[in-house]
């Protein structure tokens, strides 16, 4: 039997190599690589063959919701389970719209994740137990943005919307405003989740028809 190929992505080398070592001990898997970041997973999988990918949420240069995107429009074919600590419900929800197949928290046992990235391979579903509470929750707490209303955007995000739409890079708005990338990357999210879009184009678009620039 072909073993399943795996990819790992996270900014953290430590557990980059726990998860490879935890992985490769079960004869199906096979961890053909890392990244430490969307780049880097988009620049491996021109060249390899990854049936499962393995997914940050909060990386720099280009965070987990970025990556699926990008991934999914360009390899359809691999499976994201997404693997962080971040149990937001609003971020759960937009993970698997743009084609993530599941969502697994850090905490989460290896004989939990290692069933996680075979039932991925077989096309199935996967989240942490009560996380689809959280969804669920989500959804009755934040309804979806009427047609002519416009939700709730702080300062900080429309600089962050500005920069965007100067095609400035993640790295350069940390720079510009002095912050980090993690903190470019979570208002990038957010701004995701609030403005029901699906990339940096949708959001500048928006913006602009809302008159925040």
């Amino acid at each position: 039997m072909e073993k399943i190929k795996v990819l790992i992505a996270d900014d953290h080398q430590i557990l980059l190599d726990g998860l490879k070592a935890i992985l490769t001990k079960d004869r199906s898997l096979n961890v053909i690589g890392t990244a430490c970041n969307g780049l880097e997973v988009l620049e491996f999988l021109k060249t390899e063959t990854v049936d499962v990918l393995l997914l940050d949420l909060q990386m720099p240069i280009m965070d987990g919701l970025e990556t699926t995107m990008h991934v999914k429009k360009s390899f359809p074919n691999v499976k994201i389970i997404m693997l962080t600590t971040n149990d937001e419900g609003s971020i759960i929800t937009s993970l698997f719209k743009v084609g993530a197949i599941g969502y697994l928290l850090k905490n989460t046992s290896k004989k939990y994740l290692i069933q996680g990235i075979k039932d991925a391979h077989e096309g199935k579903k996967v989240i942490s137990s009560h996380l689809t509470e959280k969804m669920i929750e989500s959804l009755v707490e934040n309804p979806k943005v009427k047609e002519g209303t416009i939700p709730k955007i702080t300062k900080r995000e429309i600089e962050v919307i500005k920069l965007i739409a100067q095609e400035y890079t993640t790295q350069e708005i940390a720079d510009a405003l002095f912050v980090s990338t993690n903190t470019v990357a979570t208002h990038k999210r957010n701004l995701f989740v609030k403005m029901e879009v699906k990339n940096s184009v949708g959001m500048v678009r928006k913006a602009v028809d809302w008159g925040l620039i």
